[in-house]
């Protein structure tokens, strides 16, 4: 029998918020490869699966760490890879026609 009445029961877990300057090291600190700040806020604002704010205030964005986390372990890299160009075996609209044009 328990002494208290909350012993034995889990407490609910907390979210861990993060800001984007706290990111790189807990990315760090859980395997994954560093990504700066900068680059952070870029995904963040171009990126349509970044996770959304659990808080905003201002320039003040809070996120939610398990969601920030699991979208970097699902995001596929392309380093090295132009994307400014049509990705290969498709045609782009500026080819010029066999008639040398």
């Amino acid at each position: 029998m328990p002494s208290s009445p909350n012993e034995g029961e889990r407490a609910p877990e907390v979210p861990k918020l993060v800001t984007i300057p706290e990111m790189p090291a807990l990315l760090e600190a859980a395997g994954l490869k560093r990504v700066g700040p900068a680059r952070i806020r870029q995904l963040a604002a171009q990126d349509d699966e970044w996770p959304k704010p659990v808080f905003e205030r201002g320039r003040t964005r809070i996120f939610d760490w398990a969601a920030v986390e699991r979208y970097f372990r699902r995001r596929v890299t392309r380093q090295g890879e132009r994307t400014d160009l049509p990705p290969k075996g498709t045609t782009s609209n500026d080819e010029r026609s066999p008639g040398g044009e």
